[in-house]
């Protein structure tokens, strides 16, 4: 059943947003060498592992700042914060990490590009992996204030990372550095002034030609149904809904946002209005991947291989990987649980034929790291795509909104036995 928004919607902001960024002002550090760039601890000097995320970033704004993303110091201050402290009370510096509430506060991270950090924040959209269609649990990163932290989040843009994570250890003392730095002027260029194609938030009850091209556009992908009157009413507030939902924007029909037509469901707007030949594929896999739970032939989690896995791991990630490896004909036992001399072998053996490595003596042979974790990530993508168009177009059909176009041939034959 439909989920639908039961009330008038009147909304001023929307869920937390985050943007991305890189420092370039180097800071003191614990870690620099001869060139004054901070370095991770030594391999040995502490005990770590090797996890993938995906990181972020934003910024505190101030008053009278050239630029802002929302267009006012209001609006990004609803975004991102006043920004003065993390959660569990430190003062917001550069490099200071949001992470979701599986990662104690202290928790040390080394990140390449940031430094050595540590977690003293949490975020309403620090998510971890398996939520909101995040593949890897969620970073964000402090970044500074004013149009210089600004421009500084947008230059790191959404990054997946692999990054060493220490656990609390007090004994590794933080050292930040930033890298890659882009000019503050060049990013408020090409990010801030490049208008968006809908460049203001659109309010239930509005009327006018935005509202008319707004509505258009949710025609033209199959969420209104209605004619585009101009009027920002009930249907066209169920129709934004509805695409939220599809892409992640909002989780249910209560949460702040829901209907309203702000600033990130304009931004996902105009990415598919900037890619107008593969916009239909899009909204129809997003649409796809929602639907896929309603038939269990199709229904499949969208997981992805985030950590790595060598011999003596156990647990639900080993199992997963057995699973894909009895599918890819390279294992022949039951899947366990435990990553065992078989399994190794098993991974071994796929790693050889995509050509990664050549013998069991290579560096990652048997051992799930960067470059397998990818390959395997794009057959688990492949076939998670392919399922979730299996689901819209057997929704389409049974809906009566698609007729299956059947080949000539089998037409010819349908004709004859009506005769």
């Amino acid at each position: 059943m439909k989920t639908k928004i039961i009330k008038n919607i009147v909304v001023t902001g929307f869920s937390a947003f985050y943007i991305g960024v890189q420092i370039g002002m180097p800071l003191l550090s614990n870690f620099a060498n001869a060139e004054g760039i901070p370095e991770a601890p030594a391999e040995e000097s502490a005990s770590y592992y090797v996890q993938t995320f995906i990181t972020t970033a934003y910024y505190s704004p101030l008053l009278g700042q050239n630029h802002y993303v929302t267009g006012s110091y209001d609006g990004d201050i609803y975004l991102n914060g006043n920004g003065t402290n993390g959660a569990d009370g430190t003062e917001v510096y550069p490099g200071m990490v949001a992470a979701p509430k599986t990662y104690a506060f202290g928790t040390k991270m080394y990140i390449p590009g940031i430094g050595m950090v540590a977690v003293h924040d949490r975020g309403g959209a620090i998510k971890s992996a398996g939520e909101r269609g995040n593949a890897y649990d969620r970073l964000d990163i402090w970044m500074g204030s004013g149009d210089s932290g600004l421009a500084k989040a947008l230059s790191w843009g959404k990054r997946t990372v692999d990054i060493r994570v220490y656990g609390v250890q007090p004994s590794l003392a933080e050292g930040v550095y930033f890298d890659d730095y882009l000019g503050v002027q060049d990013v408020l260029n090409t990010t801030i002034l490049s208008p968006l194609e809908f460049p203001s938030d659109i309010y239930f009850g509005s009327s006018g030609e935005d509202v008319t091209r707004m509505q258009g556009y949710l025609k033209d992908w199959g969420y209104l149904q209605s004619e585009a009157n101009g009027f920002y009413g009930s249907d066209t507030a169920q129709a934004i809904f509805e695409f939220q939902m599809d892409f992640n924007i909002v989780t249910g029909p209560d949460e702040l946002g829901a209907g309203h037509f702000g600033i990130n469901t304009r931004k996902k707007f105009d990415a598919l209005i900037k890619n107008e030949d593969t916009a239909t594929d899009t909204i129809q896999a997003q649409k796809g991947e929602v639907l896929m739970a309603k038939y269990p032939d199709l229904y499949e989690k969208k997981t992805l291989f985030g950590t790595a896995l060598t011999l003596g791991d156990s647990g639900d990630t080993v199992r997963m990987l057995q699973e894909e490896l009895v599918n890819l004909g390279y294992l022949r036992i039951a899947p366990t649980g435990y990553f065992g001399e078989t399994t190794v072998h098993a991974l071994y053996k796929y790693q050889q034929s995509i050509g990664l490595v050549d013998s069991k003596e290579d560096s990652g042979a048997g051992y799930l790291g960067p470059n397998t974790r990818s390959a395997l990530n794009k057959i688990l993508e492949n076939r998670y795509s392919v399922k979730s168009m299996l689901a819209f177009e057997r929704e389409e059909v049974s809906s009566g909104r698609h007729i299956v176009a059947l080949p000539d041939e089998v037409l010819a034959t349908l004709k004859k036995d009506e005769e």
